[in-house]
């Protein structure tokens, strides 16, 4: 430390250097400063019921919307939470409602958000993407419906809705793929119900249903495979219940379930339960929550929580909660609940009281007043240093502001005293012991009083009180309390009466330490040591400005006694204070943190030891009209770190003017880079600094460079030797940065969503610009959210051939003085959907060849300038030949087709040898080269061709595209495109018809699938000779679900079949016209019958 001192006749100044030069330090990063101040929040939704909830994965935030406060009232707020903290989002959306359902889609990287109540049921459906909320209008949507249940199957990409009621319960199954609704026809289904829960299951493909209430509660438990539901026997299940909240944990192995009610009543219940490998199993955690229903929940995956948030105990109105809830561990450790955040905190107050109580790790607050009137408060409150908790003690101190309060160590409770309350100042004495508060009753006590100074002596296991304000005026008498009886202290020297003093006790040194107040002349700024048995004032030559209602606590980990904020007096500034000091038994030290509390006094603090932080809540600003009352908390301690872009520690300079007569000063200059910048509030240009008062100049440092960086400081003022310079430096350190991005896999003309994750000292780096890109040049440049993540959504691949490119993303970061640039790229496979159709000839006896014609559809629009040209891209389709003779390959390149041009199509034609007689399996598969069992890169089918071709013996069955049957319900295992017809020689046709083929067709709103068409006849109503003509109906079958489209169905038309006997070898001739009910033709072989062998059969059109 650097001191200058000058004297001369009128004037005196001394000029302090408060840091010499800047120690090595980077700005702009994620630095750990000596001590900094960092806002807890603890703020979240209103306390309510039947919220929805879900995690969005690609953003990596819960939101949660709507829910009712109990008494008719609905919210329509949408609100995320990022793991630590909540934030209202202020958007424009659904209309307020309650039980809404929500699911979230991570296909396309939205959040659904269907139906709910206000004074009415609704169904309209809604999306949100992150930003902001779409509504959704689909061409059919499920009946209005309370009390559903939904949730996401991320194997088939579909919402999955079931159940609940409007007149009546429903258990009817609906699916949403993000263009409409579609009803699920199953077999099987769950009893209609209400309040059930349904999770899915990745980990085994089903969607889990539990409970819910039909005539009676429920307790039985359901799985559904996205065809069929089935019902599951566990061993043991939990209670019969209704509205519990759900969601599956990969953390766990299972799906989660809390809580719901129970009986007429709907007694709320708080069991927690996993569901894995079909059985039940509870769990025992150490910390239950309260009893509720109708809470929100979802599953975490990045920070592997289960999260909980409010509920509501009474149905139809009541109580409901506001907290926020996480179920940590896995299987095999012992699990346990942590609350996470809590949307309850202390009402704004003054004077409160707060001490640490070091046996439970909480710091403890009481009391305060609530405005500058008689708004006193007895209200007590733990802080566990993530979430303030309010106490229920059965007895309560009356409402006191301006108390004191310390903790006992040696006796584990909190000491109170004092005050002021509704009848004056008080004397009465409190104990808190962590339950309840017990009033004492000791021989002697200090007289009424408030605003004195109290703390606990470690080292003689006693209470030290000293001071304050009394019915007859200011105090300045010493007293201790050993936990049954208070004793007056008599010292040789002591400080002078006053009020607002603050103490600390320090015990290292075993001295408790006093600073300021107030008395009858005004502030003051003295140092005050009691040894426990006299007090001692400490002469110093800097030290904090004269103030009262300031704060001061003991940090253990620095071996320093910290002074915060206070009401003072400085140059240009009247009222409170927002500085911070530290006491190290000799000297005053001013810290300069990079963040700080508003400017208050008349706060309380106490030092967390378990977590090394000093806490502070409330105060005022009783210079503002009217005066600022808070009701935040603060945290200071070593290892704080400072956020990204926050300049590092700073050196300050201190010039005093300590002679009889005021300081001209002229000039404070800095030289050197933009690295240093100059703040100060002294007097420039001559102007004059009081006599007895000082100013203040600050250097921040914030490096532009890597390495050295140099600066001086010059100051000029009106004094002998009044012209000083002072040298500075700081290393400026470039951070490295990790940049990765994930690879992506899409479809021709498709999108999809990247993410890139940029880090800083290994630690995630918020707030920062990512670049991503792709291959053929567009990108968007996206900030870093607070875990590092940048998200470009609604990617389009449009005018990307299909194939795989090693290098098709790219992701950059540019960079900053303090920060290295860094950049990465990662794999994009675009995939060219397509289907393949064949056309085989179907033999009978002594036909020696034949061919079979591939044909490849890459289902994309002809306007669409980007098909594949498979005369530069090399695309081969795998021929198997499987039946009577052993199984043969054959491998062909697929050619442009001959209208390419406005298709797209590509063909490939394979020559099949002669046959022996028997049936012939075709398998088409498409692959990347000839001899290859590897599919194809360039493409990708969506299922691989299977048809049949036969060589029927002599006097036997013929069958062609399926197996030989009678009836078509015996082949609904194939979902190929088959037709069979059983026939003897000189025998009329025996049995039904069966023609079927797969289509890829547009089931409602632009909703794509594929779809297995059945031509079936019942009877053949006419024969005359060798033809026969019979009716036809035909159905469309989802080829996924098997879910019939009964819209598309229609009955009619006619079809021709004429056989000769095979005795002459003669072919059999099959034809068929297959008509729209517009009465346009959509297949037919020929408006006559024709010979089989050269008919053609087309299983996809």
């Amino acid at each position: 430390m650097k001191q200058l001192v000058i004297a001369r006749i009128a004037a005196a100044a001394s000029l302090v250097s408060l840091a010499a030069g800047l120690v090595p330090m980077a700005a702009h990063g994620q630095t750990t400063v000596n001590a900094n101040w960092v806002q807890v929040s603890n703020t979240g939704p209103a306390a309510r019921g039947g919220a929805g909830m879900v995690y969005d994965s690609a953003r990596q935030r819960s939101i949660l919307f709507g829910g009712s406060d109990g008494s008719g009232s609905y919210f329509s707020d949408t609100w995320q939470y990022d793991g630590a903290s909540w934030t209202q989002l202020q958007v424009a959306g659904p209309s307020a409602r309650f039980l809404a359902l929500m699911a979230y889609n991570s296909a396309r990287g939205v959040t659904v958000l269907y139906g709910g109540y206000n004074n009415g049921v609704i169904n309209n459906t809604w999306e949100w993407n992150g930003s902001s909320w779409t509504q959704r209008l689909t061409a059919h949507t499920p009946p209005a419906r309370l009390w559903s249940a939904m949730t996401y199957d991320s194997t088939r990409h579909v919402i999955v809705l079931f159940g609940g009621e409007l007149d009546t319960l429903l258990n009817d199954t609906w699916q949403y793929d993000g263009n409409d609704w579609t009803q699920v026809i199953t077999a099987h289904a769950p009893a209609a119900r209400r309040g059930h829960a349904i999770a899915y299951d990745p980990a085994r493909g089903v969607t889990v249903l539990f409970g819910g209430q039909s005539s009676v509660n429920l307790n039985d438990t359901w799985e559904f495979n996205g065809v069929d539901w089935t019902q599951v026997a566990p061993a043991s299940s939990p209670s019969e219940r209704i509205w519990p909240a759900m969601a599956y944990d990969p953390n766990l192995g299972g799906t989660v379930m809390f809580g719901g009610a129970f009986g007429s009543n709907y007694n709320p219940l708080n069991d927690t339960w996993l569901y894995a490998e079909g059985g039940w199993q509870q769990i025992a955690p150490q910390v239950n929550l309260s009893a509720r229903f109708y809470s929100a929940s979802a599953y975490e995956s990045n920070r592997g929580d289960f999260v909980l948030f409010g509920g509501s105990v009474i149905a139809g109105g009541g109580s409901n909660f506001g907290d926020t809830w996480s179920l940590q561990g896995v299987t095999t450790s012992a699990l346990d609940w942590t609350q996470a955040t809590t949307s309850t905190a202390p009402t704004a107050r003054v004077w409160s009281q707060m001490d640490y109580d070091s046996a439970r790790g909480v710091s403890v607050l009481f009391g305060g007043s609530s405005d500058s009137g008689p708004g006193n408060l007895h209200d007590t409150w733990e802080w566990d240093g993530a979430r303030w908790t309010q106490m229920a003690p059965a007895t309560s101190p009356p409402p006191v502001a301006g108390g004191m309060m310390a903790y006992d160590s040696t006796r584990g409770v909190s000491v109170l005293f004092g005050g002021s309350g509704s009848t004056g100042s008080s004397s009465s004495t409190w104990e808190w012991d962590g339950t309840n508060w017990t009033q004492k009753s000791p021989a002697t006590s200090p007289p009424a009083r408030l605003w004195a100074a109290m703390t606990y002596d470690s080292a003689r296991s006693r209470m030290v009180l000293f001071g304050g304000d009394g019915p007859n005026g200011l105090l300045g008498d010493t007293w201790t309390y050993d936990g049954s009886t208070w004793t007056q202290m008599k010292s040789a020297s002591s400080p002078t009466q006053r009020d607002g003093p603050a103490m600390a006790f320090d015990p290292a040194r075993g001295r408790a330490v006093l600073f300021g107040g107030h008395d009858s002349n005004g502030r003051l700024g003295d140092t005050w040591e009691w040894d426990g048995a006299n007090w001692t004032q400490i002469p110093v030559t800097v030290a904090p400005h004269t103030r009262f209602w300031e704060s001061l606590a003991f940090d253990t980990q620095r071996g320093k006694t910290i002074l915060f904020g206070g009401d003072h007096v400085q140059p240009n500034d009247l009222g409170e204070s927002n500085d911070t000091w530290e006491w190290d038994g000799a000297q005053w030290t001013h810290d300069f943190p990079a963040a700080a509390p508003p400017i208050r006094s008349g706060q309380s603090m106490a030092y967390d030891a378990t977590r090394g932080r000093m806490v502070v809540f409330g105060g005022w600003n009783a210079a503002t009209s009217p005066a600022t009352i808070y009701g935040d908390t603060w945290e200071l301690g070593n290892g704080i770190q400072t956020p990204p872009g926050t300049p590092s520690a700073t050196p300050a300079f201190m010039l005093s003017s300590s002679g009889t007569g005021p300081l001209a000063v002229n000039s404070i200059a800095l030289s050197g880079p933009s690295d240093f910048v100059l703040s100060t509030d002294c007097p420039m240009n001559g102007d004059p600094l009081p006599a007895g008062s000082y100013c203040m100049a600050i250097v921040s440092f914030t490096p532009t460079a890597a390495g050295t960086r140099t600066a001086g400081i010059a100051f000029s003022y009106n004094a002998p030797g009044g012209n000083q310079t002072f040298q500075l430096q700081g290393t400026g350190v470039v951070h490295p940065t990790t940049l990765t991005v994930s690879p992506a896999t899409a479809m021709f003309n498709g999108g999809a969503i990247i993410s890139a994750s940029l880090q800083v000292d290994g630690k995630p780096f918020a707030g920062q610009p990512v670049t991503l890109s792709l291959l053929n040049g567009p990108g968007s440049t996206t900030q870093t959210d607070s875990s590092g993540i940048a998200v470009w959504f609604g990617v389009s691949f449009a005018g990307i051939h299909a194939g795989t490119y090693p290098t098709g993303i790219q992701a950059r970061f540019a960079g900053s003085p303090a920060y290295a640039p860094s950049s990465t790229t990662a794999a994009l496979v675009i995939t060219q959907p397509v289907t393949t159709t064949y056309t085989g000839e179907f033999y009978v006896a002594d036909v020696t060849a034949g061919h079979v014609t591939i044909q490849v559809d890459q289902r994309t629009p002809a306007s669409d300038p980007q098909f594949i040209d498979y005369a530069q891209t090399p695309v081969w389709v795998r021929v198997t030949l499987v039946g009577a003779a052993a199984s043969s390959d054959f491998w062909v390149q697929v050619t442009d087709a001959s209208n390419w041009s406005t298709t797209g199509f590509g063909v490939a034609t394979a020559p099949l040898p002669a046959l022996a007689d028997g049936g012939y399996t075709v398998v088409a598969a498409l692959v990347d080269g000839p001899s290859s069992t590897s599919p194809g890169s360039a493409v990708s089918s969506d299922d691989t061709r299977t048809g049949l071709v036969s060589s029927p013996t002599k006097g036997g069955y013929l069958s062609a595209g399926g197996a030989i049957a009678t009836d078509p319900s015996t082949n609904t295992g194939d979902r190929h495109g088959y037709f069979s017809l059983q026939m003897k020689p000189g025998k009329p046709p025996v049995g039904n018809l069966v023609y079927s083929y797969r289509v890829r067709m547009d089931v409602g709103g632009g909703n794509l699938r594929d779809v297995d068409v059945w031509v079936t006849s019942t009877s053949i109503t006419t024969l005359n000779g060798n033809s026969a003509t019979g009716q036809f109906v035909v159905e469309y079958v989802d080829a996924l679900t098997g879910q019939r489209y009964t819209t598309f169905e229609f009955s009619g038309g006619t079809f021709k079949l004429t056989f000769v006997n095979a005795t002459g070898n003669s072919p059999a001739k099959f034809g068929l016209v297959l008509k729209h009910p517009d009465g346009t033709v959509f297949h037919s072989t020929g408006s006559a019958p024709s010979p089989v062998v050269v008919g053609r059969l087309v299983s996809t059109l």
